[in-house]
This record gives structure tokens, sequence and C-alpha cells, in this order.
């Protein structure tokens, strides 16, 4: 072994100049590779960087090699591994499929209906309260009957609503005076929407 005659301790300008060095010989010694590509390492070599072995004295020993420790060795050496490798990069096509009609669902405008218009709520609620104020309506009915006939006007539509209050009048809950003041007061608040 090799004994070091420097002190443990260096300071931080021989401990840079050493580096220097350092990367100095190995960049002599890796453009010295590069000079000779087919020329493969010999187990010296690897040992000692700074020994020089001629060419022609590692020739005979791959000769001697056996066939088998031939195929095991590096025969190129110097490959560039920071080059770019060009890759043709081929697009996928959708593969999601088209929409097709059956597909769609909701969305869209829907055909404007005559309804009741909700801005005028507080106004039907007292008018129809003074319709149904009548004594021939019976009293259990009159909230349901108010309520069910705003509800149909404003969602479903003002026919669904119409036909609410014949049904009602046919089953004898309101009389025929006071539906057709209903139908007219229903028609008096409709909207197109």
């Amino acid at each position: 072994m090799k004994t070091e005659d420097r002190p443990l301790v260096q300071s931080h300008e021989d401990r840079l100049a050493e580096l220097r060095r350092k990367s100095e010989e190995t960049k002599k010694n890796a453009s010295r590779i590069e000079a000779s590509p087919d020329v493969a390492p010999s187990a010296t070599s690897v040992l000692e960087p700074n020994a020089s072995i001629p060419s022609d004295a590692l020739e005979p020993e791959l000769a001697s090699l056996s066939p088998e420790t031939a195929d095991i060795l590096p025969t190129k050496r110097g490959k560039n591994v920071f080059a770019k490798i060009e890759t043709k990069i081929v697009v996928k096509q959708d593969r999601r499929r088209g929409r097709r009609r059956i597909d769609k669902k909701g969305g869209g405008r829907q055909k404007q209906e005559k309804k009741l218009n909700r801005q005028k709520y507080l106004e039907y609620k007292y008018a129809a309260k003074d319709i149904l104020d009548n004594p021939n309506v019976p009293e259990e009915h009159r909230s349901n009957v108010l309520g069910q006939i705003w509800a149909k006007g404003e969602r479903l539509g003002i026919d669904e609503c119409v036909e609410f209050i014949e049904q009602k009048e046919a089953e004898l809950i309101l009389p025929e005076e006071v539906s057709t003041q209903l139908k007219d007061l229903v028609k008096r608040m409709t909207t197109k929407r």
C-alpha cells in the first residue's frame, strides 16, 4: 500500500487543487480510451488507470480467450449515452365512438306551454279564497282545491288545471258557478313558458 505524506486535515484550497488534478487525469484517460474504441479494457487497465498498455499487447490476450468468454467482452467502446434518440410518435386516433342521436339526453329548449304565472301567486291565492268562500263548497275541500289548482297549473299546464276543476265539479265538490269563476281566474293568470 501507498502511504500518503499529506496531513489528514487539508485546507479548502489544497482540496480544490487535488480535485482539479484528479479531474485532469480522468480527462486524459478518457481521451486515450476514446482514441482507441476497438480495444477492450483489460484487468490491468481497470486496476491501474495511469498505466499505458500498447494496443498490440492486448490482441494476443483476446485471441487466447475461449470463444465463450470472447462473446461476453464488449466489442465497442465510447458510446455516447447522452445522444438524443429519435423516435417517431404516432398519434393514436380517438377510439371513443361518436355520439349517436339516441344517446342524447335532456338539455335543449322545451316547447313552451301555457302555465300559471309564478309572480301572480299572491293575487291568485286571495282571489281563489274569495271564490271558494261559498257556502255550497264544503269546508274540508277548500284548501285542497286551492293548492291543487295552483300546483297543476304551475307545473303541468293550464289544460290539466282546467281538467282538475271539471273533475271536482263532476264529483259535486264544486258548484257550476264556482268552477266557471275558477276557470276564468286561471285563464287570466296564464303565461307561456
